[in-house]
């Protein structure tokens, strides 16, 4: 039997020959986690309620029992056609809960479909939702997080705004003190981004990947939010040559950005 790398449950088999060098509390202060996402590609002309079905099955069966696992979200594009890229984050307290997370999910998976002819045609099914290709990365959760509250049954989906920044190899002196300012002031008050999470990069195409993900209620807040940073920015920096100099020098630290919409599916939330 053939198990496809694209399925939503854990594969960090990959991961394990790598030497070890998303609410989000590491376990010491200060000390990173581990965020991995996977990208996957659904095929054409699935049932979006069947696919849903068969991973809140994964879901309630595996990975809502493995403790280790901090915070898992699935997001499906908020623009493309529905289901043609997921994203699949996990949020882990170190390595070590990485290799234990891989035999708790080995072990749930053979306590949840004991048969082995009955688990090779629940897989063959969830694999069957997606095309072969797929990527697998691996971040460190970065200073600066603002943590998103959800309330007592959040059961509706939220927008979530991710940015891939390049990093600059050379950038300007004051940049990552600009940073934080902008974070701590704006980011941190604006009452439109409900969270904020910075992840840099561990293991993936790019070492200069720096990525920032952010979380809002509706679209609409999205240009809503702009609005109020820029209100707030205003409040810190108040003259406008001051002001571009600021920002000028924050994005002299990103050579490139790209900028994606996603929204997550709340029943396969943890």
């Amino acid at each position: 039997m053939r198990f496809k790398s694209l399925s939503l449950f854990f594969l960090f088999s990959v991961f394990f020959y790598l030497s070890p060098v998303i609410a989000q509390e590491s376990i010491e202060e200060d000390k990173p986690m581990y965020v991995t996402v996977t990208t996957l590609y659904g095929v054409d002309g699935f049932d979006f309620e069947e696919w849903k079905e068969v991973e809140k099955e994964y879901f309630d069966k595996v990975t809502s029992k493995i403790d280790l696992i901090r915070s898992h979200e699935v997001l499906m594009s908020y623009f493309a056609p529905q289901f043609s890229e997921i994203k699949v984050i996990n949020v882990i307290n170190s390595w070590e809960d990485i290799m234990i997370i891989n035999e708790m999910r080995v072990a749930l998976i053979e306590e949840a479909w004991p048969d082995e002819e009955e688990r090779k045609i629940f897989f063959e099914k969830q694999n069957s939702f997606y095309k072969s290709k797929h990527s697998d990365e691996i971040f460190l959760t970065s200073d600066y997080s603002k943590d998103l509250v959800k309330e007592a049954g959040q059961n509706r989906p939220f927008v979530f705004m991710m940015k891939n920044n390049i990093l600059a190899d050379t950038e300007d002196e004051n940049s990552y003190e600009n940073y934080s300012k902008y974070v701590e002031n704006v980011i941190y008050n604006n009452t439109k981004i409900l969270a904020y999470y910075p992840f840099s990069h561990f293991w993936g195409d790019d070492s200069r990947e720096f990525v920032e993900l952010f979380v809002l209620d509706s679209f609409s807040d999205v240009e809503m939010s702009q609005y109020e940073s820029n209100a707030l920015l205003s409040k810190i920096v108040p003259k406008e040559e001051e002001r571009e100099q600021f920002l000028s020098s924050l994005f002299s630290a990103i050579e490139s950005q790209q900028t994606s919409f996603y929204r997550n599916i709340p029943s396969l939330s943890k």
